[in-house]
Order: structure tokens, then sequence, then C-alpha cells
């Protein structure tokens, strides 16, 4: 399960919202169980529910699992197997599928809602999950998940998830629900798709359609500097890739293992790690400002990681795609270190490793080696030879700005609607897409972030209100007539993010007059939430 390339838990833990507990040890707050001992493995982000197994079954290959409750702790799972199912089923659906909630006051006003529920869905099989006050069994039936949140703590008694809207909402006729649109949660996140290009292919003149790279020269040298002959590498019997930095000081290779090593020229080893599960594919490495040296690889799995030598490995990969990488550049630009990277679908993504942020540009399969330049080029060599593209950084990066100055806030020490508010920044950079589906889908996680639902409002949206106004105020922002009603239902309640908004509105009064007739009567709406009149 741990060398499984789609195990989501490895490279993707925050979906989880738990905290791995290795080696286990005892429970954080609730006793042992009478005649025995508890061994947690896993624990909820905030501790509020902890999972083990007993001490007298660890030598089973795949015990049952406890959780602790209210009540001492009690059975979860049949076995630790089954508890990953459980809790991927639990989190997951959420994030990549569409959801409906209904609350238990809606299901206590019509108990027939569980009886429709339980004739048409089965139970799955497994145990209740038990979290926080719940005790929820799951059905399931065609592309769809129904959960019923049976335990006080369950705040929604039914929760239907599906792959797909029609799945979703099929299931709500079916249980007799009474739904809005308002109501129905698109999915988080939609895995980008493997690609269908064309091979690369470079002309003079030729350049993107947004201007953020166009062909110097259509025959350029490769630019890849050449791999100092060092003896463990010629020994390295199961290489798959090789590459040195610019100064050819230091070399770095992959093996089909996962294995990625780094010797400098006069073949002292430096460091060796497996920080891939399946065999490598392409290295590259450079040296950092601070002197240190970065080494990136990435593998047939499509999964790409950069680290500093004998550094901490970071536990989330920079990018993971259904595509075989094939080639990684790294350089120093006069914005700092970039880090750049093709996948066998024709994908190229460069990154700016100061801030983050990244861009995509579809050049085509076929792919074989990149390059970077200090003075910003890319050059792309495939079969029939090498281009050089000059690039745009400005439009290449237009975030680039204000993801600096959003990780200049610590987000984790604020709280968001759902929690830590880890999430924020990442979805307020999103508002800067020129892609309107991805622009709108921000503004709509946003809204389940930070918006009033009539208690405090969430920490985190006092401080985002700066950073939402700013790009209100771009002309071009794709998603202006919902991010001002998320600034405008921000408003809607008293505190410290009220005041915010309220402090930032003399800057907002001018779309009143926009020529976008749903922008200005969500600054209607704005005045209105701010305590003053339409015409003030």
């Amino acid at each position: 399960m741990v060398d499984s390339p789609v195990n989501s838990f490895a490279f993707r833990p925050r979906l989880y919202w738990t905290h791995p507990v290795w080696p286990p040890s005892g429970p954080d707050s609730i006793a042992d169980p009478p005649g025995d001992e508890i061994r947690v493995f896993m624990a909820e982000y905030q501790y509020v529910n902890q999972w083990g197994y007993l001490a007298s079954e660890a030598h089973l290959p795949d015990p049952k699992v406890l959780v602790d409750s209210s009540g001492g702790w009690v059975v979860q799972s049949r076995s630790v197997s089954e508890f990953f199912l459980q809790l991927a089923m639990e989190r997951l659906p959420a994030v990549f599928g569409w959801s409906f909630r209904v609350r238990r006051a809606e299901v206590e006003a019509d108990p027939a809602i569980v009886e429709r529920l339980r004739t048409a869905y089965r139970d799955i099989g497994l145990l209740p999950w038990r979290e926080a006050g719940t005790d929820a069994l799951t059905y399931g039936g065609p592309d769809v998940l129904v959960r019923h949140g049976r335990g006080p703590g369950a705040d929604f008694a039914v929760v239907v998830q599906a792959r797909t809207r029609e799945a979703l909402v099929q299931a709500l006729d079916t249980l007799g629900v009474a739904w809005a649109e308002e109501g129905v949660s698109a999915p988080q996140e939609v895995p980008l798709p493997v690609e269908d290009l064309e091979p690369a292919s470079f002309a003079e003149g030729d350049a993107d359609g947004r201007l953020r790279w166009a062909v110097a020269s259509p025959a350029a040298a490769p630019g890849v500097p050449d791999v100092p002959d060092v003896p463990a590498l010629r020994g390295l019997a199961d290489r798959t890739a090789a590459a040195a930095d610019p100064d050819a000081t230091t070399v770095v290779a992959g093996d089909s293992a996962g294995r990625v090593h780094v010797w400098a020229a006069d073949g002292a080893e430096l460091d060796v790690r497996e920080p891939h599960r399946a065999p490598v594919t392409a290295v590259t490495c450079h040296p950092a400002p601070d002197g240190a040296r970065m080494v990136a690889g990435g593998d047939a799995h499509g999964v790409v990681r950069w680290w500093p030598v004998r550094g901490v490995l970071p536990r989330v990969p920079l990018a993971k795609r259904g595509s075989p990488v094939t080639a990684l550049a790294s350089a120093s630009l006069e914005t700092g270190p970039a880090l750049a990277a093709a996948w066998a679908d024709g994908l190229v993504r460069v990154w700016d490793l100061t801030s983050g942020e990244t861009a995509d540009l579809r050049l085509g399969t076929g792919i074989e080696a990149l390059a970077l330049t200090p003075r910003g080029a890319l050059r792309v060599t495939t079969a029939h030879g090498t281009a050089e593209l000059r690039l745009d950084l400005e439009r290449l990066w237009p975030a680039r700005s204000l993801r600096l100055r959003l990780a200049e806030v610590d987000w984790g020490s604020l709280w968001a609607a759902r929690g830590p508010a880890h999430e924020v920044p990442g979805r307020i950079a999103k508002l800067a897409s020129d892609d309107e589906d991805t622009a709108q889908a921000a503004v709509k996680r946003l809204y389940a972030l930070l918006a009033y639902r009539g208690s405090a409002s969430p920490s985190a949206a006092v401080r985002a209100v700066p950073f939402l106004v700013e790009r209100m105020l771009i002309p071009t922002n794709r998603a202006r007539n919902t991010l001002l009603l998320l600034i405008a239902d921000i408003a809607d309640g008293p505190g410290k993010a009220h005041d915010a908004v309220t402090e930032a509105l003399p800057s907002l009064l001018h779309l009143r007059d926009d020529e976008n007739p749903s922008v200005r009567w969500a600054a209607a709406e704005l005045l209105r939430n701010c305590g003053q009149a339409a015409g003030a």
C-alpha cells in the first residue's frame, strides 16, 4: 500500500486531515481499556479522535482498529486495511465528488427519508464511522454514497456524495429530499486530465496565445551541461537518468528502483535516497542562492520531487500527473530559482520555486530534454532538434507577487469554517487565473471557508479581505460577480471581518455603476451588509 502509485495519503496527506503517529504510541487523552493497552497510529488533525490497535494484537498482520469516544475505546474497523478504506471513503468524496447535505431538522421532520434510504440503497458492510460524536452508517448505490449520521454530533443527518451531478440528483430524488441548486457542492478539485497534444514543433515567430513565450530560435544548441565521468556513475548498472549542474561540479543520477544518487565531480558521494516509487526518468541539479545543492527527480508515474542535498525531503511532491516525466531542468533566474518539467503527454510546467507559482505550457509530445538559462530562456529538445523559447516571466507567473505576500501570513494559525486555514492562500491565488472555471471554483471554495454563517466569522476571513478586495479591483478578474458577493457575505455579520470589509468599502463604491448587472447587484448587497444606503 505504501509503495502504491495511487496512495493519495503519501502524496496529499492534508486531504485526510489526520496525522500518522509513528512509531505507534500510547493514547493522548483516553485511558487504555481495562486489561490491555492501545497503540495509537493515527490521530485526527486536532487530536479530537485517535485510532489505534490493542497491544495484545500487535503481532497480528491486520489487527482490528479502535477509536476513542466519550464512552472509551470502541471498535472502529475490523482490520487496519478496512480502516484505511473507511478513512478514504470519509474524506475523499467531498473533495473529488458532488455533495449535498441534509440537516438533522429536515430528517426529523420527514423520517421517511431514512426509510427510503434503507429501501433503495444497501449498507456497504462497514462498521459505523465514529468521529466527533457521530455514528454514521454508509450506504452505496450506482456512483453514489449516502451517509446516515446517527450520532448527536452529526450536524447533517444525511450526506449524499456522488461521482457525477446526475448521480447526485437521482439519489436526492430517490430519497425524496427537497433540494435547491445552492445546496449542491461541486467537486473541490478535478484532477488534470492527460493532454491530447500533437508532437512539439517550433518555427520562427511562434508564440504562446497569452504571450508567455515566443520562439527566439528554432535551431539552438541544447544547452544541457555535459555529465562528468564519475566512476560511481559508470558503475550504476540500473541507471535510468543522469545530469549535472551548470558548472559540472555536481552529478545526479536516478535508477530503476526509484533511488537518486548525488556525487561531487571528484567522485565523492554526497547523497543517496529513494524519493520515488517508480523508475526515475529525469533528474536535474542546481546550486541554490544559499549555497546548498538542490536536486529534482521525475519518475514513470508522473511524480516530480525537489529537495536539498542531505536535506529534508518534502513530504508532498511538487506534482503528480498521469503521464511519465520525460525531462527536467532548473536554473536561477532574475526572479530566483526555477524548475521546468515535461511529461510524455506534451505538458511542460514551469515553477517559480520561491513563490510556488506555476505555469502550464502545452508544447507538445516528444520532448526529450529541457534546459533553463539564467536570462529566462527555455530550450526544448525533441528528435528534430532544439528550439529556444524566450519566457516573459511576468506573464508566465502573473500571481507571483500575490503568492509571496500571501506567504507572509501564518495561515496555519488562523481558522476557516472547516478547520485550519492552510487551504485559503492557494484558493486566493487561483482567483488570479485567466481561466474562468478555475477562478469561479476558487470563489466557491472560499465561500465555504470564509463566509459568515450566523456565528463568529472565521479568523482567516479578516486576513483574507484585503487580498479579496485587491483581486476585485482588477478589471480582468474572471469571477468578479461571485467574488464581490463573497466579500458582501463576509461583511454580513459582526466582528473584525465585517469591520475589515467596511474599511475597504470606499475602494469598491464605483462598482455600483459597473456595466455588469450581476456586479451592480452584488455591490448593492455589499452596501446593505455594511449598513449603508445604496445611494451613499
